[in-house]
Order: C-alpha cells, then structure tokens, then sequence
C-alpha cells in the first residue's frame, strides 16, 4: 500500500472529526444566542417586569410541547392576553431546530425557585390542592404517568394566569389526553377566589 492510500483514511477521520468540532461549536453558539433573547422574560432574575415561567430545569419534552402548541395557535390566542399573544408570534418564527436546542438547553439548567405569590385563603387552597392538583403535579408517579410538569417553584402570577386561561378554554393542545381534559375541566369548575386560594397555598407550602 503506497503512503497517500495509506494517508488517505486518516486525513478523512480528521476532517470529519475537525467538521463535527465545528459544527458542535456553531450548535452551542446558536443555542446560547437564542436562548439568550428567550432569558430575558424567562430567567428567575429577569430584570422586565413580566410573568413569563421559569424554564429553568422544566422537561424538555414539556417545553417542545408548549412552544409548538404556541406555533399551532392552541396558546397565546387570548385577545385580552397581550404577554402569551406576544409569544405566539415569537415561537412561530422559531424552525424545528430551534425549538429543540432552546428545549435542551433549558432542560439542563437546575430549576429555580421564585417565591413570588398571590393572595389567597390557604386553607381552603389546601383542601383544593390536595383534591384536584397534588396527585399529578407533585408525586413522582403521577408527572410520570400524566406528563403534567413540576409547578410549585414557578411564579405565582403565571400560576394563577395559567389557571384562568384553562378556565376560559384560551389554553389548548396539540395532543389531547384524559389528564389534559381533566386540567381543563377542573380549572372550569373553580372560581377566580379559588384559582387564587390554590396559587396562594402553593407558594406558602412548597420550596421545590
């Protein structure tokens, strides 16, 4: 075997290796500059006043879900909700890739908590919580089984806005399933005093 045929193999692994480095380097760098635009509603220390969710630590699968059904129209069609409105537009001029970087990115990060609350009665809110929210939101088993995230460290305010959106059938999805119909169905059955009571004993309650 002659030195070039020899030669030939080993220069093709590095130009490959040397093309994946780089294009590795061009993934990361396209990652951090989206994620860079969505950080500034969407970080626990955001400096703009918004009520945007922590995406810190959330499912990657969750947050794929959510921004296409943003894409798909099923969020942010609110007329009087200019904020999830607003987030419509933005994940519609977001490509596939796109989405899937800003949904690993965020799934990597640790979550944060926010102690931001609402007012409300808490003991009511626990009897309400314990009957309608605790068994998928906050045991193992049921996010598992349910695929419903992890709620208590996120913001009161978007708590309690996400609750009436569901209330008012102006939060859908794109893939129905008996635990989405049920979080619609119970969020229709409470009153906003009630919506309120919920949020208020979460944030009292839980540090997670």
């Amino acid at each position: 075997m002659s030195i070039k045929m020899w030669l030939f193999p080993i220069l093709g692994a590095v130009t490959l290796s040397l093309f994946s480095c780089a294009s590795d380097r061009n993934s990361k760098k396209a990652a951090h500059e989206l994620v860079t635009q969505c950080d500034s509603c969407h970080r626990i220390d955001s400096k703009i006043s918004s009520i945007a969710p922590s995406l810190d630590g959330m499912p990657e699968s969750y947050i794929v879900e959510q921004l296409n059904n943003f894409r798909q129209s099923r969020r942010g069609t609110d007329p009087t909700d200019a904020v999830t409105r607003k987030m419509s537009q933005q994940a519609k001029a977001l490509s596939d890739e796109q989405v899937s970087l800003i949904g690993d990115y965020y799934s990597r990060r640790p979550r944060q908590l926010s102690n931001e609350s609402v007012v409300g009665d808490l003991e009511n809110g626990k009897q309400l919580y314990k009957e309608q929210c605790e068994g998928c939101h906050s045991s193992m088993l049921g996010r598992y089984f349910t695929k419903s995230p992890r709620i208590t460290h996120l913001r009161g305010p978007y708590l309690l806005a996400q609750l009436n959106q569901f209330s008012k059938g102006s939060r859908l999805v794109m893939d129905d399933s008996k635990h989405k119909e049920k979080m619609v169905a119970v969020a229709k059955k409470l009153s906003d005093r009630e919506q309120s009571n919920i949020v208020a004993f979460i944030k009292e309650h839980y540090t997670d």
